[in-house]
């Protein structure tokens, strides 16, 4: 239909891969099985290295791209424009979180021996606790929110075009100012909001859980 016609057209136009980000994060994800075996040859500080270095990896990587890089894409781009660019991030960066939060329990988990039988421990910790709610948070993102926010801001994109509203620097949509806008868009400008909100609230979720086990790890540090 149209609105498939343009999705694609636009998310050809920056190189988006015909396999989407849900099914390569779910190829990661069934991936990670196999990652205890790889640990067994592994020096433990080899492991260590990669438990701390993928926790720190997915925190600057929030930090950067929530508190700098997206503030200025979008103070600097047309929001369409800056709309476009995030689909084409967004994807990426939940399935950098993914991978680590991975690599983060996996390594965690070799390095307490814990077994299958002792898994209950995971949450017992606090560290466990927050590699746990740091996973589950880049999942939601992965595999919901991301991508129904984006469908959802395309959508609009779509409907914005067809009324001849303007596409301006560092503003919100102007459907709801718009007195030809119908019922069905100002609930489509909702379901964005909510979706765009809950994508949100999984990214801040996630960067505190990161904080938390960055501390947690230097309380044990001793210089």
């Amino acid at each position: 239909n149209e609105y498939k016609s343009y999705l694609s057209s636009n998310t050809s136009k920056l190189g988006m891969s015909s396999l989407s980000s849900e099914s390569i994060c779910a190829i990661v994800c069934a991936g990670s099985a196999g990652l205890p075996y790889l640990y067994a040859y592994l020096p433990s500080n080899i492991v260590a290295f990669l438990n701390i270095s993928s926790m720190a990896t997915t925190f600057g990587t929030q930090v950067w791209v929530g508190s700098i890089a997206g503030l200025t894409m979008f103070r600097t781009l047309k929001r369409r424009t800056f709309g476009l660019v995030q689909s084409k991030l967004f994807p990426k960066f939940a399935l950098l979180n993914t991978t680590c939060s991975l690599l983060a329990i996996t390594t965690f988990i070799n390095l307490k021996n814990y077994d299958v039988n002792q898994m209950q421990e995971l949450w017992r910790q606090p560290e466990g606790k927050t590699l746990v709610i740091g996973l589950i948070s880049n999942l939601l993102n992965s595999f919901f929110f991301i991508g129904g926010t984006t469908d959802a801001m395309f959508q609009i994109h779509k409907r914005e075009k067809e009324l001849g509203l303007p596409d301006e620097v560092g503003a919100t949509s102007q459907i709801k100012k718009c007195e030809k806008a119908t019922p069905e868009d100002r609930k489509l400008l909702r379901k964005f909001g909510m979706l765009h909100g809950m994508s949100m609230m999984m990214s801040l979720a996630s960067v505190g859980a990161a904080a938390a086990y960055l501390y947690h790890i230097g309380k044990a540090i001793k210089f």
